[in-house]
């Protein structure tokens, strides 16, 4: 019984970085904003429900916007590869950068501009 208990905690342990760096869905709120930060980017509207949305939680101030990976029949002509990432500045969404392969020819991560956290986080090297 001592050992299952030990075991529980070493578990417990183990799993937190994993909670720690998991991002979440947006609020509505921001989701709205998000979508029109996205807009902005692209110079075009294009529908939320084509687009997929995640808010980091090891910097909740950064969200990456990409298109959904099961797209609905009318969002296949506007889709690409990548994601968009963005920061939170003065209430605003403000563009970061934006790419679908942030490895660089070296073989290293190199994301500008974006806290390691937040590139573990989206897992934007893999």
């Amino acid at each position: 019984m001592r050992h299952i208990r030990w075991l529980a905690i070493v578990a417990l342990l183990c799993a937190y970085p994993a909670v720690a760096l998991a991002h979440k869905a947006p609020s509505k709120t921001q989701k709205t904003a998000l979508t029109k930060a996205f807009d902005g980017y692209v110079g075009k509207s294009v529908a939320a429900k084509c687009l997929r949305y995640e808010v980091s939680t090891a910097n909740r101030t950064y969200a990456l916007v990409a298109f959904a990976v099961h797209l609905p029949h009318s969002c296949v002509t506007e889709a690409s590869d990548g994601v968009v990432i963005f920061h939170l500045k003065s209430g605003r969404w403000k563009f970061v950068t934006a790419g679908s392969s942030f490895i660089d020819d070296g073989g290293k991560c190199d994301v500008p501009h974006v806290p390691r956290n937040v590139v573990k986080d989206f897992k934007l090297c893999g």
